[in-house]
């Protein structure tokens, strides 16, 4: 604590905290002993002591609805009356949050007559008056109006942690500022509490008005200049609008007393602890006990904490490794599959304020030291071994091996340097051919299983053949949390912080800038070493029984890590560039470049630069006069989907839409793979296992998903991709395979027909869509059924439909309807597949991937909306990729098997490239090998079908 007393006031929306909590296990309601629901008093108090742990909040007070109706009940009979009555068993668990809140010390705050929100306004104004900073612990957009320079909100956020939003927080939320968000309620209304708003006014229109009429009473200042379906909408809802306005806006002066004073408190962890112990949480009661430890300690430094003997069973359960959620006092708390909203409750534990490792690490540097740990591994009961190697890049077709870890025990591990191999005078370490031979003692028994965090990366330094079991606890984070964002969302640093409570040592604390690990002294590079390992150990105890819980063993197991050793063998084998074809083409698109920029000046007038968001934003806004759309913090957006819309109206956005995709071919891929590409010539992708939510693997470095597919530009691209000499490029590629897994899922007569008897299924759906024969259909009918059927999986609406084929969107939707009465067993699967997620919290695909769709049962439309496209086009998406990833763990048992001198090189999209010998019988061998084991990666109602080609270059393909 700093000298000076932080008088931060903190509010809780308890309600609002209470309802979520109750709502993330909807699907799978946590019990105690007793079989009563306690999911809200379990996830309400997991999360609040994040914040205690966090913040430790001098002044905090709990905020709570009245008992009675309140004063907007009055003013509008039907305000909230389309909520559903809260249920009995959340209505049970209220007074027992009550009872704990009063028992840990927190004030409840309550006034007849008003709701929660009124009162955190109160005290908020409160605040901002006297000077003092509040922080509103809430999820409730109605909330984010009182957002100024001295009160923020803290937001649960999809991790399971507590977001800060400030001013600019909810500028980037809702685009406007929080003094504005009253307005932009009142016109988009809420349907959960039965508020009108404006009718046909959504969020986006909202937040357009505002920005050019500044409020709500602006805009009706200047109704009569809005134009079109708007302007009438917006005047015939004027009623409404500030009906709506009266309903939403905050009490800022609710009646409190003196006895509502908010006063410093002094929370009583171990009394709270007993009681959610006697309420059957035994898991959250231990983390109160432990503040209470802390607490004690702290006042009494020398003393120890005196606990209570009903403590015994859960520190026991704790120090054994158990999770205490999982033993009988607990019920079925915590074992059911958690979708991500529940994990926002049920997954924030005390691991979010991680302590400092501290383990049990020494360096092995002779042979027999070594072998006698391998020996000790083979004693264990498990045989399960954690291994994590240190190198001198991240680079590994180049990277050399500088040391590994290994780890059987919890707390305890091994880093064994390697001697290198120019050393004449270095310390004597271990031989890297003496450190193999032990090694593969491991590696090659079937009884072990090798745990590594990233195992693709430490199997392409190993750069030997591995038999044992291998587990990655980096893959099975991401099986169980496939939504989890950004780059480090799985990196072992954010999953020992989170999930085990322990922070690591930090690469740079190591290692000095300019450096690398090699330059790092021994007594630095054991406990960084020897704590990976110990990590990775430590999180497969953490999610080995949770893969069984959630039914993705198998998946795990068969697909994934049968992949690995796979993917590390395409990567390091890489493909072979042509720089000279490239340097051809930029010659090629500098003159394209040029002459996209003359012809830009000529139409504007003058020259300016186009790369400048500024000069382009006055040179369409104001010089043009185009009406701009979105804006952000540099002023109007001048990003694609603006242009894309201003391009109807002008021939200039067009152009420099034109001019993008040059520029950005010239920068992505034609100056950037000649320096991606090694002293062969050769590119070295990077496969990501955990890039996508649906099971789809994505590369970088390059990205090769992302090279234009259907275009000349992409064409020439891929051309540089070739086969080096006495050897051709295979190129394998499915047909239609998200349609053919649409039809085995739905059934559908219609569609099952045109893949049993192999048409085209593009112009099979136009056939009967517009009631012709296959013969008569237009290249204009078949590019519409094509933009539809694809539409489908991807949820396109009529009015997206419209945008994109330029129709009026009453047409769209007549082919919509017209497209779902022909394939009506689709709409059917649609329907089973949303009322699905409804009820379970996630979908799954054929190969059992699941993947949770936390705003299924939202109120908000647009959140709904979203998530009932995601829950239809993961099974479609996610199952085909899970056919990709057994059709490549085929072929390459194949190819093994024939030892013909075929490899897999590349895997993008739905398409496999082989490098193979330049002889007519090895190619007709391999190609052949190749469509059987496509074509039967999996059994489905309608036949896969495959493509195969083979030439010089990947551009000649399709």
């Amino acid at each position: 604590m700093n000298d000076f007393e932080d008088k931060t006031v903190y509010i809780l929306d308890s309600y609002g905290l209470i309802y979520r909590c109750y709502f993330a296990f909807i699907n799978h309601p946590l019990t105690n002993a007793e079989g009563k629901n306690v999911s809200a008093v379990f996830g309400f108090f997991r999360n609040l002591n994040i914040i205690l742990s966090h913040y430790n909040p001098k002044y905090i007070i709990a905020a709570m609805d009245s008992r009675t109706p309140t004063f907007r009940h009055q003013m509008y009979k039907d305000y909230k009356i389309t909520r559903a009555k809260t249920p009995e068993d959340l209505h049970s668990q209220i007074p027992v949050i009550e009872e704990i809140l009063t028992a840990l010390g927190i004030p409840l705050l309550r006034c007849d007559g008003f709701e929660a929100d009124d009162l955190i306004a109160t005290i908020a104004k409160k605040c901002a008056e006297k000077g003092r900073k509040c922080r509103i612990l809430s999820g409730d957009k109605d909330l984010m109006q009182l957002v100024n320079d001295t009160a923020q909100i803290l937001k649960p956020d999809a991790n399971g942690a507590w977001k800060v939003v400030g001013k600019e927080g909810v500028k980037a939320e809702w685009g406007v500022m929080p003094e504005q968000l009253l307005d932009l309620l009142s016109l988009y209304g809420d349907t959960a509490d039965n508020i009108p708003g404006v009718k046909g006014i959504g969020v986006k229109r909202a937040g357009m008005l505002l920005e050019q009429y500044g409020s709500l009473e602006g805009i009706y200042e200047h109704a009569d200049e809005i134009k079109g379906s708007m302007g009438e909408k917006i005047r015939s809802g004027k009623e409404n609008a500030f009906f709506s306005q009266k309903l939403i806006r905050l009490c800022y002066d609710v009646p409190l007393s003196e006895k509502d004073s908010i006063k410093p408190v002094n929370l009583d962890f171990a009394s709270a602890a007993k009681l959610l112990l006697r309420y059957g949480l035994p898991s959250v009661a231990e983390q109160y006990e432990a503040n209470s430890d802390v607490n004690n300690a702290a006042e009494n430094p020398t003393g120890s904490a005196v606990r209570d003997a009903a403590y015994g069973t859960i520190k026991n359960a704790a120090q054994a490794g158990k999770d205490p959620t999982e033993d009988g006092q607990a019920g079925n708390a915590g074992k059911a599959y958690k979708t991500q909203a529940q994990q926002e409750t049920d997954d924030v534990s005390p691991a979010m304020i991680p302590v400092q490792n501290k383990g049990d690490y020494r360096a092995v540097t002779n042979i027999k030291e070594l072998s006698e740990f391998i020996d000790s591994v083979f004693d264990m009961k498990k045989n399960v071994v954690a291994f994590d190697c240190e190198t001198d890049s991240l680079e590994t077709h180049s990277a050399h091996m500088l040391g590994f870890s290994l780890c059987a025990e919890k707390g305890r591990a091994i880093y064994a340097p390697l001697a290198a191999q120019e050393a004449l005078f270095d310390r004597e370490f271990i031989s890297k051919n003496d450190a193999f031979s032990q090694l593969e003692r491991l590696f090659n028994d079937e009884n072990i299983t090798l745990v590594m965090h990233n195992g693709k990366f430490d199997y392409e330094i190993l750069k030997t053949k591995i038999s044992c079991r291998i587990a990655d606890t980096m893959i099975a984070a991401w099986l169980l949390e496939p939504d989890r964002n950004g780059r480090n969302s799985y990196s072992l640093e954010f999953l020992a912080e989170t999930k085990l409570g322990l922070k690591g040592i930090e690469y740079d604390d190591i290692v000095a800038k300019g450096q690398t690990f090699a330059d790092v002294p021994l007594e630095k590079a054991v406990p960084y070493g020897a704590e990976d390992a110990d990590f990775t150990f430590q999180l497969w105890q953490y999610f080995e029984g949770r893969l069984e819980k959630n039914n993705l063993t198998k998946l795990f197991w068969q697909t994934e890590m049968r992949l690995i050793p796979i993917l590390a063998k395409m990567e390091l084998k890489g493909i072979h560039l042509d720089k000279n074809a490239l340097n051809v083409y930029n010659e090629e698109l500098i003159k394209q470049i040029h002459s996209a920029e003359q012809d830009i000046y000529k139409t504007v007038g003058h020259e300016f630069n186009i790369a400048s968001t500024k000069q382009l934003q006055e040179v369409l806004f104001t010089e043009l006069g185009l009406k701009p759309g979105k804006k952000t913090k540099t002023g109007f957006s001048t990003d694609t989907a603006v242009l894309e819309e201003l391009a109807a109206w002008h021939p200039v956005p067009q152009k420099i839409l034109d001019y993008r995709t040059l520029t950005k071919l010239q920068s992505t891929y034609v100056e950037a793979l000649p320096k991606l590409a090694d002293a062969n010539s050769r590119v070295h992708t990077s496969f990501i296992q955990t890039g996508t939510a649906t099971g789809r693997l994505s590369s970088r470095d390059p990205n090769l998903q992302n090279i234009p597919v259907r275009d000349e530009a992409g064409r020439k691209i891929r051309t540089a991709f070739t086969a080096v000499d006495k050897t051709v490029l295979i190129s394998a590629d499915y047909s239609q395979i998200e349609l053919v897994v649409l039809a085995h899922l739905s059934g559908d007569k219609n569609m099952r027909k045109a893949f049993m008897e192999g048409t085209d299924i593009h112009r099979f759906t136009a056939a009967l869509i517009f009631n012709v024969t296959p013969e008569d259909v237009s290249p204009e009918q078949r590019r519409l059924a094509k933009t539809i059927n694809f539409g489908v999986i991807y949820g396109m609406s009529a009015f997206r439909l419209s945008n994109e084929l330029k129709i009026p969107r009453t047409q769209a939707q007549g082919f919509i309807d017209n497209y779902f009465s022909t394939f009506s067993a689709i709409q059917d699967f649609k329907t089973r597949v949303i009322e699905s997620a409804e009820k379970n919290g996630y979908v799954e695909t054929i190969f059992g991937r699941k993947r949770a769709i936390p705003a299924i049962n939202s109120r908000n439309k647009m959140e709904k909306s979203g998530a009932e496209r995601m829950a239809v086009n993961t099974p479609i998406q996610g199952s085909a990729a899970d056919i990709v990833k057994q059709a490549m763990i085929d072929v390459d048992a194949a190819l093994e098997q024939k030892d013909n001198g075929a490899n897999l090189l590349l895997q993008v999209h739905d398409e496999l490239i082989l490098e193979c010998p330049d002889e007519r019988r090895t190619i007709e061998e391999t190609v052949s090998l190749v469509k059987d084991k496509m074509e039967n990666a999996v059994k489905l109602s309608v036949p896969l079908k495959v493509s195969v080609e083979y030439g010089k270059n990947w551009g000649e393909f399709h």
